[in-house]
């Protein structure tokens, strides 16, 4: 829709939503690690993320907020994905904030929160699209938190709790804001 709507603009968007919320978190990772600040690039030690993710948390806020911006200048363009970009933002300060007590499992939180936050979409847009198309996209999503979360155990990074912590509240928090379309 956004595509079709501003194709000029498009890919610059999604450029800049790539930069915030991908590329800046993995240099800041990368310098915290050469800086000796953390000492594994996967951060192990849950002591060692605070600083990581509220510098990421950060990142999703100045995103977050230059999208409602824009919002507010392009015709309302970006609504249906402002409730994307909200959870993305309040799951991080979430498990910002779990970190502090408990290490929960980041990837599969942040996996299950897009199958979550899309699965809602879905569900939301499912006059405009084929039932197909909108079962295959939720079938690999489900199958890539299945991978992930299977990683995390396997891998030994996580116990099965707090892997399953993750999914839980990755989705439910996701699901929830987006098929409701809550944002600030």
């Amino acid at each position: 829709m956004l595509f079709l709507a501003a194709p000029k603009i498009y890919w610059a968007l999604l450029f800049f939503l790539f930069l915030m919320a991908a590329f800046f978190p993995l240099i800041t990772i990368y310098i915290m690690y050469r800086n000796k600040s953390i000492s594994s690039i996967s951060i192990p030690i849950r002591k060692e993320r605070l600083p990581v993710l509220i510098l990421i948390s950060i990142y999703y806020l100045m995103t977050y907020y230059i999208f409602r911006y824009w919002n507010s200048t392009l015709l309302n363009l970006f609504h249906p994905y402002l409730s994307f970009l909200f959870a993305g933002l309040v799951l991080i300060l979430t498990l910002t904030v779990i970190t502090y007590w408990w290490k929960i499992s980041l990837h599969s939180s942040s996996i299950s929160a897009l199958c979550g936050g899309m699965m809602a979409e879905t569900l939301i847009a499912q006059p405009v699209a084929s039932q197909s198309q909108v079962l295959y996209i939720n079938m690999a999503l489900l199958v890539l938190v299945g991978i992930v979360s299977f990683s995390r155990l396997y891998l030994k990074a996580h116990s099965l709790s707090q892997t399953i912590a993750g999914i839980v509240l990755g989705f439910t928090l996701a699901f929830s804001l987006v098929f409701f379309q809550i944002y600030i």
